[in-house]
Protein backbone atom coordinates (compact mmCIF):
# COMPACT_ATOMS: atom_id res chain seq x y z
CA UNK A 1 0.00 0.00 0.00
CA UNK A 2 2.85 2.31 0.61
CA UNK A 3 4.27 2.12 -2.31
CA UNK A 4 1.17 2.57 -4.37
CA UNK A 5 0.54 5.77 -2.23
CA UNK A 6 4.21 6.81 -3.05
CA UNK A 7 3.78 6.30 -6.68
CA UNK A 8 0.80 8.17 -6.97
CA UNK A 9 2.12 11.47 -4.46
CA UNK A 10 5.27 11.94 -6.26
CA UNK A 11 4.42 14.01 -9.42
CA UNK A 12 2.42 16.43 -6.46
CA UNK A 13 6.20 16.98 -5.51
CA UNK A 14 7.53 17.80 -8.49
CA UNK A 15 4.43 20.15 -8.66
CA UNK A 16 5.52 22.28 -5.54
CA UNK A 17 2.83 21.07 -3.62
CA UNK A 18 3.69 20.35 -0.33
CA UNK A 19 1.79 18.78 2.25
CA UNK A 20 1.06 19.63 6.14
CA UNK A 21 1.36 16.84 8.51
CA UNK A 22 -2.21 17.08 9.66
CA UNK A 23 -3.47 15.44 5.99
CA UNK A 24 -3.87 11.88 5.72
CA UNK A 25 -2.48 9.78 2.86
CA UNK A 26 -6.20 8.75 2.34
CA UNK A 27 -6.90 12.69 1.77
CA UNK A 28 -3.74 12.98 -0.45
CA UNK A 29 -4.83 10.48 -2.89
CA UNK A 30 -8.24 11.35 -3.45
CA UNK A 31 -6.92 14.93 -4.26
CA UNK A 32 -4.19 13.74 -6.50
CA UNK A 33 -6.67 11.22 -8.06
CA UNK A 34 -9.63 14.00 -8.73
CA UNK A 35 -7.06 16.08 -10.69
CA UNK A 36 -5.85 13.37 -12.57
CA UNK A 37 -9.52 12.77 -13.71
CA UNK A 38 -9.90 16.42 -14.02
CA UNK A 39 -13.17 15.72 -11.75
CA UNK A 40 -13.15 19.28 -10.17
CA UNK A 41 -16.93 19.02 -8.80
CA UNK A 42 -16.82 17.29 -5.18
CA UNK A 43 -20.26 19.02 -3.90
CA UNK A 44 -21.89 15.45 -4.38
CA UNK A 45 -19.96 13.53 -2.94
CA UNK A 46 -19.12 14.40 0.89
CA UNK A 47 -16.08 12.52 1.16
CA UNK A 48 -14.36 14.22 -1.50
CA UNK A 49 -15.26 17.56 -0.50
CA UNK A 50 -13.99 16.72 2.95
CA UNK A 51 -11.10 15.47 1.85
CA UNK A 52 -10.61 18.70 -0.82
CA UNK A 53 -11.39 20.96 2.12
CA UNK A 54 -8.82 19.16 4.24
CA UNK A 55 -5.93 19.45 1.87
CA UNK A 56 -6.50 23.01 0.95
CA UNK A 57 -6.54 23.99 4.53
CA UNK A 58 -3.16 22.31 5.02
CA UNK A 59 -1.96 24.49 1.63
CA UNK A 60 -2.31 27.65 3.01
CA UNK A 61 0.85 29.84 2.57
CA UNK A 62 2.20 26.99 0.00
CA UNK A 63 2.50 27.47 -4.31
CA UNK A 64 -0.54 26.07 -5.61
CA UNK A 65 -3.13 27.04 -3.06
CA UNK A 66 -4.95 29.41 -4.78
CA UNK A 67 -5.27 27.23 -8.09
CA UNK A 68 -6.51 24.26 -5.70
CA UNK A 69 -9.00 26.31 -4.42
CA UNK A 70 -10.54 27.70 -7.30
CA UNK A 71 -9.83 24.26 -9.69
CA UNK A 72 -11.87 22.49 -7.01
CA UNK A 73 -14.53 25.91 -5.78
CA UNK A 74 -13.60 25.31 -2.24
CA UNK A 75 -15.65 27.28 -0.48
CA UNK A 76 -15.06 26.80 2.93
CA UNK A 77 -11.63 28.92 2.05
CA UNK A 78 -13.49 32.06 1.30
CA UNK A 79 -12.86 33.37 5.08
CA UNK A 80 -9.03 32.69 4.85
CA UNK A 81 -9.21 34.49 1.05
CA UNK A 82 -10.86 37.57 2.33
CA UNK A 83 -8.55 37.81 5.31
CA UNK A 84 -5.55 37.69 2.61
CA UNK A 85 -7.17 40.69 1.06
CA UNK A 86 -7.89 42.84 4.18
CA UNK A 87 -4.98 42.17 6.30
CA UNK A 88 -2.05 43.58 3.37
CA UNK A 89 -4.02 44.54 -0.20
CA UNK A 90 -0.79 45.72 -1.70
CA UNK A 91 0.42 42.32 -1.31
CA UNK A 92 0.86 39.57 -3.99
CA UNK A 93 -1.51 37.36 -2.29
CA UNK A 94 -4.17 39.89 -2.16
CA UNK A 95 -4.15 40.48 -5.78
CA UNK A 96 -4.47 36.79 -6.30
CA UNK A 97 -7.09 36.19 -3.71
CA UNK A 98 -9.76 38.68 -5.04
CA UNK A 99 -8.81 36.39 -8.22
CA UNK A 100 -10.31 33.73 -6.53
CA UNK A 101 -13.34 35.00 -4.65
CA UNK A 102 -14.38 36.28 -8.39
CA UNK A 103 -14.33 32.65 -9.50
CA UNK A 104 -16.05 31.35 -7.20
CA UNK A 105 -19.34 33.69 -7.45
CA UNK A 106 -18.57 35.49 -4.01
CA UNK A 107 -17.83 39.48 -5.31
CA UNK A 108 -20.43 40.53 -3.31
CA UNK A 109 -18.09 40.05 -0.34
CA UNK A 110 -15.77 41.93 -1.38
CA UNK A 111 -18.33 44.62 -1.27
CA UNK A 112 -18.52 44.22 2.33
CA UNK A 113 -14.84 44.84 2.35
CA UNK A 114 -15.44 48.03 0.69
CA UNK A 115 -18.08 49.25 2.86
CA UNK A 116 -16.35 48.32 5.79
CA UNK A 117 -13.13 50.23 4.96
CA UNK A 118 -10.71 52.01 6.57
CA UNK A 119 -10.44 54.38 3.75
CA UNK A 120 -6.57 53.38 2.55
CA UNK A 121 -7.19 49.59 2.89
CA UNK A 122 -10.65 50.10 0.79
CA UNK A 123 -9.03 52.32 -2.02
CA UNK A 124 -5.91 49.27 -2.23
CA UNK A 125 -8.93 46.76 -2.42
CA UNK A 126 -10.23 48.76 -4.96
CA UNK A 127 -7.74 48.84 -6.91
CA UNK A 128 -6.97 45.12 -7.23
CA UNK A 129 -10.99 44.65 -8.07
CA UNK A 130 -10.03 47.17 -11.38
CA UNK A 131 -7.74 44.30 -12.92
CA UNK A 132 -10.08 41.54 -12.64
CA UNK A 133 -11.94 43.29 -15.41
CA UNK A 134 -15.13 41.12 -15.71
CA UNK A 135 -18.59 43.31 -15.98
CA UNK A 136 -19.24 42.04 -12.11
CA UNK A 137 -16.54 43.70 -11.65
CA UNK A 138 -16.96 46.66 -12.99
CA UNK A 139 -20.12 47.21 -11.26
CA UNK A 140 -18.78 46.64 -8.09
CA UNK A 141 -16.14 49.58 -9.07
CA UNK A 142 -18.79 51.78 -10.27
CA UNK A 143 -20.84 51.54 -7.04
CA UNK A 144 -17.88 51.84 -4.88
CA UNK A 145 -16.72 55.18 -7.31
CA UNK A 146 -20.25 56.41 -6.45
CA UNK A 147 -20.53 56.30 -3.28
CA UNK A 148 -16.88 56.93 -2.27
CA UNK A 149 -15.21 59.42 -4.77
CA UNK A 150 -13.88 61.77 -3.52
CA UNK A 151 -14.98 61.20 -0.01
CA UNK A 152 -12.22 58.54 -0.16
CA UNK A 153 -9.87 61.07 0.64
CA UNK A 154 -11.26 63.21 3.29
CA UNK A 155 -9.40 66.47 4.50
CA UNK A 156 -7.25 66.16 1.75
CA UNK A 157 -9.41 67.69 -0.95
CA UNK A 158 -11.01 66.87 -4.27
CA UNK A 159 -9.27 65.17 -7.01
CA UNK A 160 -7.32 67.18 -10.15
CA UNK A 161 -9.78 68.31 -12.70
CA UNK A 162 -7.82 67.62 -15.45
CA UNK A 163 -9.80 68.34 -18.63
CA UNK A 164 -7.45 71.03 -20.96
CA UNK A 165 -3.77 70.54 -21.76
CA UNK A 166 -3.36 73.42 -19.71
CA UNK A 167 -4.92 71.94 -16.55
CA UNK A 168 -1.76 69.64 -16.88
CA UNK A 169 0.31 72.13 -17.70
CA UNK A 170 -0.39 73.76 -14.54
CA UNK A 171 -0.40 70.73 -12.66
CA UNK A 172 3.13 69.72 -13.61
CA UNK A 173 4.45 73.39 -12.57
CA UNK A 174 3.96 72.82 -9.29
CA UNK A 175 6.24 70.94 -6.68
CA UNK A 176 5.18 68.40 -4.51
CA UNK A 177 6.55 66.37 -1.59
CA UNK A 178 8.48 63.50 -2.81
CA UNK A 179 8.56 61.86 0.65
CA UNK A 180 4.71 61.69 0.61
CA UNK A 181 4.74 60.72 -2.84
CA UNK A 182 6.48 57.85 -2.12
CA UNK A 183 3.66 57.19 0.34
CA UNK A 184 0.97 57.39 -2.78
CA UNK A 185 3.24 55.16 -5.09
CA UNK A 186 2.73 52.54 -2.22
CA UNK A 187 -0.78 52.88 -1.93
CA UNK A 188 -2.11 53.24 -5.46
CA UNK A 189 0.84 51.62 -7.33
CA UNK A 190 2.39 49.08 -5.32
CA UNK A 191 0.62 46.11 -6.17
CA UNK A 192 1.89 46.59 -10.56
CA UNK A 193 4.83 49.01 -10.78
CA UNK A 194 7.90 48.49 -9.26
CA UNK A 195 10.40 51.49 -8.25
CA UNK A 196 13.65 51.04 -6.98
CA UNK A 197 13.25 48.56 -3.66
CA UNK A 198 9.96 49.04 -3.27
CA UNK A 199 6.58 47.80 -5.38
CA UNK A 200 6.32 44.35 -7.35
CA UNK A 201 7.59 43.72 -10.80
CA UNK A 202 4.24 43.34 -13.20
CA UNK A 203 4.24 46.29 -15.23
CA UNK A 204 6.54 48.49 -16.28
CA UNK A 205 9.56 49.25 -14.52
CA UNK A 206 9.47 52.79 -13.07
CA UNK A 207 13.28 53.18 -11.28
CA UNK A 208 14.42 55.59 -13.95
CA UNK A 209 11.21 56.65 -15.26
CA UNK A 210 11.94 60.14 -14.20
CA UNK A 211 14.58 60.28 -16.65
CA UNK A 212 13.22 59.40 -19.53
CA UNK A 213 9.50 61.58 -19.13
CA UNK A 214 8.67 65.26 -18.10
CA UNK A 215 6.28 66.24 -15.36
CA UNK A 216 3.65 66.25 -17.49
CA UNK A 217 4.09 63.04 -19.59
CA UNK A 218 3.61 61.15 -16.35
CA UNK A 219 0.33 62.63 -15.64
CA UNK A 220 -0.80 62.12 -18.86
CA UNK A 221 0.21 58.74 -18.28
CA UNK A 222 -1.20 58.41 -15.12
CA UNK A 223 -4.49 60.40 -16.15
CA UNK A 224 -4.84 58.52 -19.43
CA UNK A 225 -3.29 54.90 -19.50
CA UNK A 226 -5.06 54.21 -22.56
CA UNK A 227 -3.02 56.49 -24.74
CA UNK A 228 0.29 54.94 -24.79
CA UNK A 229 0.50 51.03 -24.09
CA UNK A 230 3.84 49.86 -23.46
CA UNK A 231 5.12 46.64 -25.82
CA UNK A 232 5.27 43.83 -24.27
CA UNK A 233 2.62 44.71 -21.58
CA UNK A 234 -0.74 44.54 -23.86
CA UNK A 235 -3.16 42.93 -21.30
CA UNK A 236 -5.56 39.50 -22.40
CA UNK A 237 -8.41 37.89 -20.79
CA UNK A 238 -9.07 34.02 -21.03
CA UNK A 239 -11.84 32.28 -20.41
CA UNK A 240 -11.14 28.42 -19.37
CA UNK A 241 -14.09 25.79 -20.12
CA UNK A 242 -14.29 25.18 -16.26
CA UNK A 243 -16.06 29.14 -16.77
CA UNK A 244 -13.09 30.81 -14.51
CA UNK A 245 -11.94 34.21 -15.96
CA UNK A 246 -8.23 35.62 -15.91
CA UNK A 247 -7.01 38.87 -16.85
CA UNK A 248 -3.14 39.66 -17.11
CA UNK A 249 0.12 39.42 -19.84
CA UNK A 250 0.36 36.40 -21.75
CA UNK A 251 3.56 34.28 -22.20
CA UNK A 252 3.39 30.65 -23.71
CA UNK A 253 5.14 27.84 -24.62
CA UNK A 254 3.60 24.98 -27.37
CA UNK A 255 1.44 23.51 -24.96
CA UNK A 256 0.50 26.04 -21.77
CA UNK A 257 0.10 29.17 -21.26
CA UNK A 258 1.29 31.57 -18.13
CA UNK A 259 -1.14 34.73 -16.93
CA UNK A 260 1.09 37.30 -14.77
CA UNK A 261 -1.62 38.83 -12.82
CA UNK A 262 -1.40 42.29 -10.70
CA UNK A 263 0.37 41.87 -7.52
CA UNK A 264 2.91 39.96 -9.29
CA UNK A 265 1.12 36.32 -9.30
CA UNK A 266 0.76 34.04 -12.25
CA UNK A 267 -1.15 30.99 -13.00
CA UNK A 268 0.12 28.34 -16.13
CA UNK A 269 -2.82 26.41 -17.54
CA UNK A 270 -3.22 24.42 -20.67
CA UNK A 271 -4.02 25.28 -23.91
CA UNK A 272 -6.27 22.49 -24.29
CA UNK A 273 -8.28 23.94 -20.89
CA UNK A 274 -8.98 27.79 -22.88
CA UNK A 275 -12.38 28.44 -23.88
CA UNK A 276 -12.02 32.06 -25.56
CA UNK A 277 -8.66 34.26 -25.51
CA UNK A 278 -9.40 37.93 -26.01
CA UNK A 279 -6.52 40.65 -26.15
CA UNK A 280 -7.87 43.84 -24.16
CA UNK A 281 -8.50 47.09 -26.13
CA UNK A 282 -7.82 49.02 -22.83
CA UNK A 283 -4.74 48.99 -20.74
CA UNK A 284 -4.45 46.84 -17.72
CA UNK A 285 -3.89 49.82 -15.52
CA UNK A 286 -7.77 51.34 -15.29
CA UNK A 287 -8.95 54.76 -16.10
CA UNK A 288 -9.40 57.07 -13.49
CA UNK A 289 -7.12 55.72 -10.80
CA UNK A 290 -6.21 59.54 -10.19
CA UNK A 291 -9.76 60.04 -8.86
CA UNK A 292 -9.32 58.26 -6.14
CA UNK A 293 -6.75 60.84 -5.17
CA UNK A 294 -6.44 64.06 -4.24
CA UNK A 295 -4.96 66.53 -5.96
CA UNK A 296 -2.29 67.05 -3.81
CA UNK A 297 -1.34 63.11 -4.02
CA UNK A 298 -1.53 63.38 -7.57
CA UNK A 299 0.98 66.45 -7.33
CA UNK A 300 3.79 64.44 -4.63
CA UNK A 301 3.19 61.45 -6.50
CA UNK A 302 4.57 63.11 -9.56
CA UNK A 303 7.37 64.32 -7.60
CA UNK A 304 8.17 61.03 -6.15
CA UNK A 305 8.24 59.57 -10.00
CA UNK A 306 9.91 62.89 -11.27
CA UNK A 307 13.20 62.30 -9.14
CA UNK A 308 13.52 58.57 -9.93
CA UNK A 309 16.68 58.77 -12.28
Amino acid sequence: MLKFLTCYLMPLAFMGILFAEEVSPKDRLIVETLTRLNRFDVSGNEKWKGAVERFARSQRGEEGYFELVEQFSVEAELPELLRLVQENPAGGRAAKAVQVVFALGRHEKLSSLLASGPGKKADAIAVLISFVKTPKAEKLLERYKALNVPSSNPGKGAPAILSTPEDIKGLAARVGNAEEGKAVFQKFCFACHKAGTIGIDYGPGLSEIGAKLPKSELIIAIVKPNAGISFDYEGWTLETKQGSFLAGIISESEEELTVRMAGGVSQTIHKKDVAKRTKMEASLMPEGLHLAMSEKELVDLVEFLAGLK
